[in-house]
């Protein structure tokens, strides 16, 4: 039985929601910088953010909801609005 949880296209698109998600919350120039400003506000290493912006890994909730609130809630509205 196949588990929609698993699926490749669900990760990658979460995975490219978070992304775009950082680099909303966190404006720069390079994946470097936004790293280096964002690593110490969400409690994780430069290298833990480069790997969500190069879409590597998947953050926990906790981290998802503060990326979440820096953004701002039009942010997140429109998300919820495109999938009625």
């Amino acid at each position: 039985m196949k588990n929609p949880a698993q699926s490749e296209c669900s990760t990658s698109a979460a995975r490219g929601w978070f992304r775009d998600l950082l680099f909303r919350a966190f404006p720069g120039r390079s994946e470097r910088e936004i790293a280096r400003v964002a690593a110490p506000l969400l409690d994780v290493s430069d290298r833990q953010v480069r790997n969500w912006l190069r879409e590597e890994h998947d953050p926990g909730l906790t981290v998802v909801l503060k990326v979440m609130a820096l953004a701002g809630a039009e942010v997140v509205l429109a998300r919820v609005e495109r999938r009625r």
